[in-house]
């Protein structure tokens, strides 16, 4: 995560572009309803931002990526990425959207039996 970040400042930085939110949140892209994700939409709402800068197109969210892109554009914010993922096959690219949807249920099981069993050690 720090070397992203480091990436995006210099991006800025030799953009010229001023930074005046920066939004860290490790979770995954398959869920949009993430605190981060919504502070920043909350911002372009209020017309508080005019730019979204973000590494890779998969970082801000993985699937309906257009739909958000144009929410943002609706609010008169740019959506820029630092750098392009080069294409992939379709097979390939079917392939990681599986997994990341596995993944994703993978830990939603996961922390939902966490969370039955540290309630269970209080009672």
């Amino acid at each position: 995560m720090d070397r992203q970040k480091g990436r995006l400042w210099e991006y800025c930085r030799e953009k010229n572009y001023t930074v005046g939110h920066v939004f860290e949140e490790v979770g995954s892209g398959l869920n949009d309803n993430r605190v981060k994700l919504m502070q920043m939409m909350k911002l372009a709402e209020n017309h508080k931002i005019s730019r979204v800068i973000i590494e890779h197109k998969d970082r801000l969210i993985r699937f309906n990526k257009n739909i958000l892109i144009k929410y943002f554009h609706s609010h008169n914010v740019t959506v820029e990425w630092v750098s392009e993922v080069l294409p992939q096959s379709f097979e390939a690219e079917l392939v990681e959207d599986m997994l990341s949807i596995v993944a994703y249920f993978s830990a939603k099981i996961y922390g939902k039996r966490s969370s039955e069993n540290r309630k269970n050690k209080k009672k």
